[in-house]
């Protein structure tokens, strides 16, 4: 399929059927796995921000989405009868700051801005149209797509966490909840394991964030280990990578972890 459309109504759980289609799209015409992520990011990304902000009542709205080939990028056009909002005249500028002083807002788009090659918006017919562009790279297999799962374990008195998967809009929050309430039962020196973490939207940093700071405020640990290239190219855009320890090899980071909390 040249062109691919869906139209989804204006909830997050809707979001899981676009990068579906957008993971069929790009299989179909050996898209690379570069290519892959950052659409889906970028997707992810407006879709969350249009269902969170753009409408002012509780009603169903409708969202299309297409996706096309065309002069050597891969498009993807949002529609959507939301507030007006242009983001190429919004300024997003790089998160700074320690653990305790950044605050949620502007990461989302940040990335879209990042990622994509170009980005154009028009509104017409009271409707707001953006297209994402991301120039085409060579063929390489796309990964699976799947929502973030979670598995706990213990070795001597460290929690170790994997998460694997993409940590998104749709599972921020019940994994945020749950790392929290762990923190909350007692767990002060913890260990993620993020080998098998295929992607991490603005919503799964807002997590990691807050699951920074209760561990900071118990005076416990918290250390990363298994970071991916694409992972880490996120993680450094974001402005995260010097707020975590990011260990190379899990017993670096256990050590760490038992080393540095009180």
């Amino acid at each position: 399929m040249q062109n691919a459309e869906i139209r989804i109504t204006n909830q997050l759980s809707e979001i899981v059927r676009v990068i579906e289609l957008l993971d069929t799209f790009c299989r179909q015409h050996a898209l690379s796995g570069r290519v892959r992520h950052d659409m889906s990011l970028a997707l992810e990304e407006i879709i969350s921000n249009i269902v969170h902000y753009s409408y002012r009542d509780n009603a169903s709205h409708g969202i299309s989405i297409s996706l096309r080939l065309a002069a050597g990028e891969a498009r993807a056009e949002i529609v959507d009868d939301g507030i007006a909002f242009d983001p190429l005249m919004h300024h997003a500028p790089k998160p700074s700051g320690s653990l305790d002083e950044r605050m949620p807002g502007g990461l989302g788009l940040h990335f879209v801005k990042a990622l994509m090659d170009n980005i154009s918006y028009f509104r017409a017919d009271s409707k707001n149209h953006l297209t994402l562009a991301k120039n085409i790279e060579g063929p390489e297999a796309s990964a699976s797509g799947k929502s973030a799962t979670m598995r706990l374990s213990e070795t001597n008195g460290v929690t170790v966490v994997v998460i694997s998967g993409r940590f998104d809009s749709t599972v921020a929050r019940e994994i945020r909840e749950r790392l929290l309430q762990l923190i909350g039962a007692g767990a002060k020196r913890m260990l993620l394991d993020l080998r098998d973490l295929e992607y991490i939207s603005s919503a799964g940093f807002w997590s990691l964030l807050a699951v920074g700071k209760q561990v900071e405020a118990r005076r416990g640990s918290l250390a990363l280990y298994g970071i991916g290239d694409d992972v880490r190219r996120l993680f450094d855009l974001g402005g995260f990578t010097g707020l975590f320890k990011i260990c190379p090899t899990r017993e670096l980071g256990l050590d760490a972890v038992r080393d540095s909390a009180n």
